[in-house]
């Protein structure tokens, strides 16, 4: 299991290896390990179990962030030009958005990560580069980690 936290933002990485025997063409015992990987990124309220597509949205938003925070630290100084939301909306549930803006004070650049539901906001958090930087590699490793589900193998999506 690996884990992270920082201020309220949780990342669970858990890896369990199956095995499974099994006879060949020739009846000759063998043996296959099959890799489970679970994965949950929690934002305070706002759970992202697996989901590829919202890890590489979060993955890429704090990746522009370091980009910008290592241009800015340059001569062409000035802000970093980043405003992204993740929405959940459903009936069942409260209204959700996940706001990553970057920030600008005294000349030094956050990241604000912030939870929105039903229109307050409940939960938020300003990071400096290093704690994205710490971010960023924890959501890069979750997701080198996903691997496809066996339902997903088994119907040539693979």
């Amino acid at each position: 299991m690996i884990e992270f936290e920082l201020d309220g933002i949780r990342i669970e990485i858990g890896v369990e290896m199956e095995r499974h025997d099994y006879k060949d063409a020739n009846c000759r015992g063998r043996t296959r390990f099959e890799r489970r990987v679970t994965i949950y990124a929690g934002f305070w309220n706002f759970p992202v179990r697996g989901n590829m597509q919202e890890l590489s949205y979060i993955k890429a938003s704090l990746t522009y962030f370091m980009q910008g925070y290592w241009r800015r630290s340059g001569k062409d100084g000035g802000r970093i030009d980043l405003v992204k939301k993740i929405e959940r909306n459903s009936e069942c549930e409260d209204n959700r958005i996940l706001y990553f803006v970057a920030r600008q004070k005294n000349k030094r650049n956050f990241l604000q990560i912030c939870l929105e539901e039903n229109g307050v906001i409940t939960n938020q958090v300003y990071l400096d580069g290093q704690e994205v930087l710490m971010l960023d590699l924890a959501i890069g490793k979750a997701i080198h980690l996903l691997t496809p589900t066996s339902g997903q193998r088994d119907s040539g999506y693979y």
